[in-house]
């Protein structure tokens, strides 16, 4: 299964730490999980004060449950060591889209 991963960020600040520290942790971790990581792109925008969002292009094996999978790693010490540090009230909002492939048809 492939997802897109949609994070709105409070403001440019926060979404700046999140991608350049806590994404980077996330990319050693996720495996572990069996959730690879296939890009991550960070939004600019125009004010610093105004909410920004994080992309992250993901999937798992054909047959693995995203949601089961994400679920075991957002319990872990894996995760719990990813995001130390980070204020968590300054993300507003996840969004997971799920994606199909033309060339899955």
């Amino acid at each position: 299964m492939k997802a897109l991963r949609i994070y709105t960020l409070k403001n440019q600040a926060m979404a700046d730490l999140y991608f350049n520290v806590h994404w980077q942790r996330h990319l050693i971790s996720l495996p572990k999980y069996h959730i690879q990581v296939d890009n991550v792109q960070l939004e600019q925008v125009k004010r610093e004060d105004e909410s920004c969002r994080v992309f992250a292009l993901v999937h798992t094996e054909d047959g693995d449950d995203m949601e089961t999978l994400n679920a075991k790693y957002m319990q872990s010490d894996d995760f719990k060591a990813d995001m130390a540090g980070y204020d968590m009230t300054a993300i507003l909002n996840v969004e997971e889209v799920k994606l199909k492939s033309s060339l899955e048809l």
